[in-house]
């Protein structure tokens, strides 16, 4: 998904300023209290510009940004912005295989955390070193940090942090083919996320989970497991994991003897973890693709996927894919009687995998969660000592307490007789004083009854200025209900100008039409008609929503019945190129001085019958065309219709496909892609595209249920910002 032009400029604006922030503290570093207050916002939006890109996966320019960040935190003694800066570069050198850049990233985190006290971010850093670790298949380290890890978050009772290390821990233990002690731990993570109620933290527990079971060869409880990971997945829009399912997917069905669906569920995990940049996902990807071709007899191709995954393993160190990939380039050079060949690879699987599952590994791995409990419970017998003394200095200190209370009591008695004494007297006094204001009160009461009758007064014009903001109100309102009436009136009037099913029916074997208007009438408007030689189909989006967006689609309707129907122009640039022109006009957009920039996205197409063709154009709006499972996003020309047009601007192209069958096309406006998420996170386009790949080969009905349920999910009580048009058409 292309990155947001915003968050570019965002980008590129906070990398000079930190060129020129450097070159400013070269030559003075005394700057004022303002100046620090101004720096110190800077730094905290420079932060959040790396956390957002490392979740996007943007992973070179976050490296950028980090690099140029930390000169600028270490020039302002910014330490906990370094700290965060070192952490994210630590992750990313692990995610590429650069471990020992990340462990001297991650040993200067740990050692500021711990001599700071911060038990949260110690037991953060050890989780992270632990991985480190386990990435280079030094299982017993690894449990060692990842304990360390555990005992502090439980200091603190830190449930999303105990969570992920006995996640962690389940991992060490799966890959020591410790299957039952890995489901041990995995269940108790699982039992942690279920009650946060984290959608990611589950998912991810059902995925290891299912992983544990397919290890174990109980395939049907592992892929019930992965489906029920993969729901999760799709809700957070979780890539690795989405791709991870995948592949085990394909790996199950390999297992069962079932290569039908193999190839599909491959290919998607392939080109997610393109995306995600996973040396390691991409290696297991390639281990699966070999088992697959292994399977239908291709060994040339499976020797050369087994290959690419080893090439990942050696470059990257993952031990344990490198074990799998020897042996089974060993296996498969001895089917092919290339007897030195299979004996070094066999060799080398051998060592690697001694080297990953040995008895010393075993016993350290053992000793290391002993220790663990040990320590928790010498921890335990030395809270329950410190209790037993404090019980007796609390004892000790009750007795002292009662004597010096029964010593206070009799000497407050006395104390307390004096005073009864003395207060008798001051009380004879006070009944003077009161006697005195007594008569004060009198006075005051008569003035208060002279302001009573005041406000009585100011309570009436209050009463009658309260009657006329009523009726004023009462006005309001109805105008207001004549005004929603007349645009009601305005909707049926949009509507009678849509197509009717019965056309749809009429020109295409099927269809579907999403049509929903942000409010009660729209900007986004779909056009279909036809002649003896020729279909066209239309989606137009135009500027704005509500009352003026519905007034622009009138007027773009109104054009395309005239430059279509009455002109018989059938060449979809042409089209556009006219609806420009007229559009211009028809708005005065050629005067001087005229400030109405209102234009229309539309994307055009004609089907010629007679030939047998499809032609395209779109102007701002794109093509999704999908023949014989080939999907292909064909995108229009940069300019619109209407509104500004520079001198320079490229006339409107056509874009032509042979009409075989099968073949779907789909036409929509912005307004799908963009909504966003109560979290500010947009459904994007490239997700939109891969539900209609997906779901492309079921029933348009269908496919359209599957885009309205999802984009429900997405939204989640969020409001809708955009217009919503999307129509899909079966042609053949």
């Amino acid at each position: 998904m292309p990155y947001p032009k915003v968050k570019i400029i965002r980008f590129l604006t906070l990398l000079i300023i930190l060129l020129i922030s450097g070159s400013v503290y070269s030559q003075n570093t005394q700057y004022d209290r303002l100046t620090f207050q101004r720096d110190s916002l800077f730094a905290s939006q420079l932060s959040e510009q790396i956390d957002s890109l490392f979740y996007s996966g943007r992973y070179d320019s976050c490296m950028l940004i980090i690099d140029k960040a930390l000169i600028f935190f270490d020039k302002l003694g910014l330490t906990r912005y370094k700290i965060d800066a070192l952490t994210r570069r630590g992750e990313i050198y692990r995610i590429k295989g650069k471990f020992s850049n990340a462990m001297s990233d991650f040993s200067d985190v740990l050692d500021y955390y711990h001599r700071t006290g911060n038990i949260k971010g110690e037991a953060s850093t050890l989780n992270h070193i632990g991985a480190i670790y386990r990435l280079r298949g030094d299982y017993p380290t690894a449990l060692d940090y990842y304990f360390k890890a555990l005992a502090n978050y439980q200091k603190i009772n830190h449930l999303p942090g105990i969570s992920s290390v006995l996640n962690n821990i389940g991992v060490v233990h799966l890959y020591q083919k410790i299957y039952d002690k890995a489901l041990e731990y995995y269940n108790k993570s699982l039992s942690i996320e279920e009650t946060l109620k984290s959608d990611e933290g589950i998912g991810t527990s059902y995925l290891n989970i299912g992983e544990v079971y397919r290890k174990k060869g109980d395939l049907q409880k592992a892929a019930d497991y992965y489906l029920r990971a993969l729901v999760y997945a799709n809700r957070i829009n979780d890539l690795d994991g989405i791709g991870t399912i995948y592949n085990e997917l394909a790996g199950i069905n390999i297992d069962n003897g079932s290569t039908d669906d193999v190839l599909k569920y491959l290919n998607l995990a392939y080109n997610t973890f393109l995306r995600t940049n996973n040396p390691q996902r991409l290696a297991e990807c390639h281990i699966n693709f070999g088992k697959y071709y292994q399977a239908i007899g291709s060994i040339s191709q499976a020797i050369k996927h087994y290959s690419q995954a080893l090439e990942l393993a050696n470059k990257n160190k993952l031990l344990e894919i490198k074990s799998d990939a020897h042996r089974q380039l060993s296996q498969l050079f001895d089917k092919q009687g290339n007897i030195a060949a299979a004996y070094s690879h066999f060799k080398k699987y051998i060592e690697t995998r001694d080297s990953l599952f040995n008895e010393e590994n075993t016993r350290k791995s053992i000793q290391a969660e002993f220790f663990y409990k040990f320590e928790r419970q010498q921890e335990d017998h030395r809270i329950a000592e410190a209790k037993k003394a404090a019980e007796y200095a609390e004892r000790l200190r009750r007795e002292k307490v009662v004597k010096t209370l029964l010593i206070a009591i009799i000497s407050l008695g006395a104390i307390l007789i004096g005073f009864i004494l003395f207060y008798l007297h001051k009380i004879k006094l006070k009944n003077e004083e009161l006697k005195y204001h007594q008569k004060e009160i009198l006075e005051k009461n008569e003035e208060l009854q002279q302001q009573q009758e005041e406000i009585l007064a100011q309570r009436n014009e209050i009463e009658r200025k309260n009657i006329i903001l009523e009726q004023s109100q009462q006005i309001i309102a109805d105008k207001n209900e004549r005004m929603i009436s007349s645009i009601e009136y305005a909707k049926t009037i949009q509507n009678a100008l849509l197509p009717k099913p019965e056309k749809f029916s009429e020109l295409f074997s099927d269809y579907f039409i999403i049509y929903q208007p942000k409010d009660i009438v729209s900007g986004d408007f779909y056009w279909v008609n036809n002649d003896e030689r020729f279909t066209y189909a239309a989606v137009m989006d135009c500027t704005g929503h509500g009352v003026s967006g519905a007034f622009m689609s009138m007027i773009g309707n109104t054009l395309l019945n005239k430059i279509v129907l009455e002109w018989k122009v059938y060449q979809p640039s042409k089209i556009l190129e006219a609806l420009n022109e007229q559009l211009r006009e028809a708005l005065k957009q050629k005067e001087m001085g005229n400030t109405v920039l209102a234009g229309i996205d539309i994307a055009f197409v004609t089907i010629d019958k007679q030939d047998k063709k499809i032609y395209f154009s779109g102007a701002a709006r794109p093509l999704l065309i999908i023949q014989n499972d080939d999907m292909k996003l064909v995108k229009g020309s940069i300019r619109s219709t209407g509104g500004f047009q520079p001198a320079n601007t490229k006339p409107f192209e056509d874009v032509s496909f042979e009409l075989i069958s099968p073949t779907s096309i789909y036409l929509f406006s912005d307004g799908y892609a963009d909504q966003n998420s109560i979290a500010k996170k947009k459904f994007g386009l490239q997700r939109f595209t891969d539900l209609i790949n997906q779901s492309h080969s079921k029933s348009m009905a269908a496919q359209r249920n599957l885009l309205l349920q999802m984009m429900e999910n997405h939204l989640h009580g969020a409001d809708q910002l955009d217009d919503i048009c999307v129509i899909g058409l079966r042609l053949a």
